[in-house]
């Protein structure tokens, strides 16, 4: 097997192995955004002695975070404001705070209900659901990512992995490519990179030209993508290193074609 033969099979085997990485990494995307809609945005998983980072709207008229009040159905879960702060999209005041989960609670459900001071808002309180886990496994149970509950690994590492590899395989495929090309070009030969229609054939291009021995008038072979002859060519414009040529009567010509300057 020469050179050629071997680093087109090479290139095959690094698209096929692309392909997977494109496949994983539209896996990985899907996951993370299906994860996202069945997110909810007033329940929250969590285990014994953690926080859960929490938000809400508020109103002009609440000054401090002392206007900020939680009531909830056990004094193992309490709330932690932090600030309140215009938001970034609509600029409406919102309050940042922590949920704060004791060690000591017990697994279940709890609901907490957050308002405002003294009613000074005619808007309804925001009510949470947040469910105790005993322990990490049943935990990781409640993960909406896939990948997450499966694997413990973030979908977006593994997207970031994939997109990574992906990356670097097509770019090893292009500078397989360019030595594919270069030795076809030594052996008179390369691909049709694009197909035009004339008035009464069709114009063909490809990478040999004056460099290698293709000039005006030149007659060239073509072959399909299985190697079978398809029909001749005959060239009407030559550079150094490309030519356009006209293919002759009964010559069916596709871009991925082959031509050659003498039979193979």
């Amino acid at each position: 097997m020469n050179d050629l033969d071997k680093t087109l099979q090479l290139r095959s085997k690094i698209g096929k192995i692309a392909a997977v990485f494109c496949v994983l990494l539209s896996l990985a995307i899907i996951d993370t955004v299906v994860a996202g809609f069945r997110q909810s945005k007033t329940v929250f998983d969590a285990l014994p002695g953690t926080s859960i980072d929490i938000n809400g709207l508020a109103a002009e008229t609440v000054g401090s975070t002392n206007d900020i009040v939680c009531t909830s159905t056990s004094d193992l879960i309490r709330i932690s404001i932090d600030s309140i702060q215009k938001g970034y999209w609509f600029g409406s005041k919102m309050w940042q705070g922590r949920f704060i989960i004791s060690p000591d609670i017990k697994e279940g459900d709890y609901s907490l209900v957050v308002g405002i001071k003294d009613i000074k808002i005619k808007k309804a309180p925001d009510k949470f659901l947040i469910r105790i886990y005993k322990d990490y496994e049943s935990y990781r149970q409640s993960y909406k990512s896939l990948i997450k509950r499966y694997f413990d690994i973030s979908p977006w590492y593994i997207g970031a992995l994939f997109f990574l590899l992906s990356v670097l395989a097509f770019g090893y495929i292009f500078l397989l490519s360019g030595k594919i090309e270069n030795l076809m070009a030594d052996k008179g030969k390369a691909l049709i990179y694009k197909v035009k229609k004339a008035q009464e054939s069709c114009e063909i291009y490809f990478g040999l030209g004056n460099d290698h021995g293709v000039k005006t008038n030149s007659r060239i072979n073509v072959f399909d993508d299985k190697g079978q002859a398809s029909g001749t060519a005959v060239v009407h414009s030559a550079t150094e290193t490309d030519s356009i040529a006209y293919a002759e009567s009964g010559c069916v010509v596709e871009p991925g074609y082959m031509v050659a300057v003498s039979k193979v």
